[in-house]
C-alpha cells in the first residue's frame, strides 16, 4: 500500500508539502536508511505522517494519517537508568507482533540513553477523530511486550495528528552509534485497534519504580515477569505446547483472582465475538508463549559448545553456571536416613573450558518430600527424552550410564556452613 505523508524543509517553518511513497520500504529507503550528519538538527528536513488539505501544518488541516509513530526519549538520571528500553527490545516486540515497521535513532541518541523512533505501517489511512484511540491501542499492545516501560519513556507528541519528526539525523560525534533498520510484516489493523477504545497513555501516567520485580500478584509487571521466567527456564527442555500449558496452570493458580491472561486492560486478553473468557485467556497464553520463546531465541547469542573434550579435571573448585555436554558416570542408590529412595548421580563435564570436571546431583523418589520428588521426576523425564531411553521410575536412571547430553550446570550457593556446589540446572532438548 502506498504511504501518504508530508515534509517540511525545517521544523521552524509551518509550510508542508504532501508527498507519497510506493510502500513503507520505499519511504524508509528515501529518508531513513542512511543518516544525515549534522551538528545542529534544526537544519534537517522533517516529515509528518499525515496529509494536509492546506499547506499549513496544524491539526485542523489534517486530512488523514498514514503511519503510527512513537518517539522514545530516554534521559539519564530519571530513576530508571538501569532499565531503559533498548532498540533491540522494541524490535523484538514488533517482530513478535509481525508488524511492518522501521526504527531509527534520533539526533541525540547514545548507547547509555537510547533515543529512537518507531514507525509502524497501517492497513488504511485513519482520520483525526480516530487518531488518539487507534494510537493508544497500538501503544498499549506494544507495551504488553515491554512490561509497561514504554509508557514512561515515550514522548506524548504521538497524540498530535500534525506532529512533525526529524528524518534520520545524527551528530558527527555520535555517528558511530546511529542505527536504523526495516522489518517486513503486516500493517497494523486500525479497525481492530479502534474497537478496543483504548485510553492508554491518554489517562494513564507511569511512575518509575523498581525494575520489573518478580514478586507476583503485584500488577501486570510482576505477573509478566513471573511468566517470562518460566519460559526462560523451560525453553531448551520443553515444547511450545508444554510451555504454554505450564504458563496457563501457573497463572490460574499462583495469580488466582488476578490472572495476567484474564486482565482486560490488555487488548490481547479481551474475548473476540463469540469467544468465551476461558478461550480468550488460553489464546492469549499461547500468543505470549510463542512470542517470548521467539524473543529469547533471538537474544540467545552463545551456542552450547558440543565439541567433546576428553581430559582430566584441572580443578576441584565449583564451576560457574554454564551450558556444556555432560556424561553420566555412576549411580549410588543408597537410601536416605529416613528410608526414602534416592540416587546420587556422578557426572562429568565433556565440553568447554571445564571439561574433565566431575560434579554430583541427587534425585529423590518415594519416601521424600513431594516437591523434591516432583523436581526429580521432571529431570528424569528430560534425561529419558535426551537419551531416548524409556524411564518410568527413579531406579531406571541407571539406564543413562555412559550417555552424554547437553545440560545447564548450575552453581548452587553454599548455605548453613556448606560449601557452594554444582548440580544439574536443566537438560537441554532443543538447541537455541
Amino acid at each position: 500500500m502506498s504511504i501518504k505523508y508530508a515534509t517540511q524543509t525545517t521544523a521552524s517553518t509551518g509550510y508542508v508539502t504532501n508527498k507519497e511513497a510506493d510502500s513503507l520500504l520505499a519511504l524508509y529507503q528515501k529518508h531513513f536508511e542512511k543518516p544525515v550528519i549534522l551538528a545542529e538538527k534544526t537544519n534537517a528536513t522533517t516529515f509528518v505522517p499525515a496529509t494536509f488539505r492546506l499547506p499549513t501544518r496544524n491539526d485542523n488541516n489534517v486530512v488523514s494519517s498514514g503511519l503510527i509513530i512513537f518517539d522514545i526519549d530516554q534521559k539519564l538520571g530519571e530513576g530508571y537508568d538501569n532499565d531503559m528500553i533498548a532498540l533491540e527490545e522494541a524490535e523484538d516486540a514488533l517482530l513478535d507482533m509481525n508488524l511492518e515497521h522501521f526504527i531509527y535513532t534520533s539526533h541525540s541518541h547514545t548507547p547509555q540513553a537510547p533515543r529512537f523512533r518507531i514507525v509502524i505501517a497501517v492497513a488504511r489511512p485513519y482520520f483525526p477523530g480516530e487518531h488518539n484511540t487507534i494510537c493508544a491501542a497500538m501503544l498499549e499492545s506494544l507495551d504488553e511486550f515491554l512490561d509497561g516501560r514504554l509508557l514512561r519513556a515515550i514522548d506524548p507528541c504521538w497524540r498530535v495528528p500534525s506532529q512533525c519528526y526529524y528524518v534520520y539525523t545524527t551528530h558527527p560525534d555520535r555517528h558511530s552509534h546511529a542505527i536504523s533498520f526495516y522489518n517486513p510484516g503486516k500493517p497494523a489493523d486500525v479497525d481492530e485497534l479502534k474497537l478496543y477504545q483504548s485510553k492508554y497513555g491518554l489517562e494513564s501516567q507511569y511512575k518509575p519504580g523498581a525494575a520489573r520485580p518478580a514478586t507476583g500478584n503485584t500488577g501486570a509487571r510482576g505477573r509478566s515477569y513471573d511468566l517470562n521466567r518460566i519460559v526462560g527456564g523451560m525453553i531448551t527442555s520443553s515444547t511450545e505446547a508444554e510451555i504454554a500449558a505450564r504458563l496457563f496452570e501457573y497463572d490460574n493458580t499462583d495469580h488466582a483472582g488476578n490472572e495476567y491472561f484474564r486482565d482486560m486492560q490488555y487488548p490481547r486478553n479481551r474475548p473476540k465475538p463469540g469467544e468465551s473468557g476461558d478461550a480468550a485467556a488460553w489464546r492469549s497464553c499461547q500468543i505470549f508463549a510463542k512470542s517470548h520463546i521467539n524473543s529469547l531465541k533471538r537474544k540467545f547469542r552463545k551456542q552450547i559448545d558440543t565439541t567433546i573434550v576428553v581430559k582430566k579435571a584441572q580443578s576441584t573448585e565449583p564451576m560457574p553456571t554454564h551450558d556444556a555436554m555432560i556424561k553420566f558416570r555412576s549411580f549410588n542408590q543408597k537410601p536416605t536416613k529416613s528410608g526414602g529412595e534416592t540416587v546420587l548421580l556422578e557426572l562429568q563435564v565433556m565440553s568447554g573450558e571445564h571439561a574433565g570436571r566431575h560434579f554430583w546431583h541427587r534425585l529423590y523418589g518415594n519416601g521424600n518430600h513431594e516437591v523434591a520428588i516432583k523436581i526429580s521426576n521432571s529431570i528424569i523425564q528430560k534425561i529419558s527424552k535426551a537419551t531416548q531411553t524409556p524411564m518410568e521410575s527413579l531406579k531406571d536412571i541407571i539406564k543413562a550410564e555412559g550417555k552424554t547430553v547437553k545440560a545447564r550446570i548450575k552453581l548452587k550457593p553454599g548455605t548453613k556452613g556448606f560449601k557452594p556446589q554444582n548440580e544439574i540446572g536443566d537438560i537441554h532438548l532443543n538447541q537455541l
